[in-house]
């Protein structure tokens, strides 16, 4: 499999770079987009996809998650200062994430013998 994810929030997308002969790909890139304030409850869509040279990409699975939930976790500046606490290690770019499940169109024979998961490490 040579897999890569599209990354979709509202009007921007997103893609990874192609892994090739992978099943358990990392792709350790960043991506950074601006989130306004009526975007705050829409939702990041993840497309897993198989390249193919001479065909079409095939759909391996989608994985989603709200915006919100993002803010949801971020820090909250000092009302005093205004300034944003530092990690319980002394740095501000302690990475978070998420673990979610992949979902296909319809069950695979492999979906009930793996599990497959897209982790999503963050720092706002």
């Amino acid at each position: 499999m040579d897999p890569f994810v599209v990354i979709s929030f509202g009007k921007k997308v997103f893609r990874t770079r192609v892994i090739r002969h992978s099943l358990n790909p990392n792709w350790d890139e960043k991506l950074l987009f601006h989130v306004r304030r009526y975007e705050n409850m829409f939702q990041v869509q993840l497309t897993v996809l198989d390249w193919d040279k001479l065909s079409s990409n095939d759909h391996v699975g989608d994985a989603s998650f709200p915006v919100s939930e993002l803010f949801a976790s971020a820090p909250s500046k000092d009302p005093k200062t205004g300034l944003y606490p530092k990690d319980n290690d002394g740095t501000q770019d302690n990475m978070k994430e998420f673990k979610l499940p992949l979902q296909t169109d319809k069950q695979m024979p492999w979906e009930s013998k793996h599990n497959p998961v897209l982790t999503v490490r963050y720092v706002l």
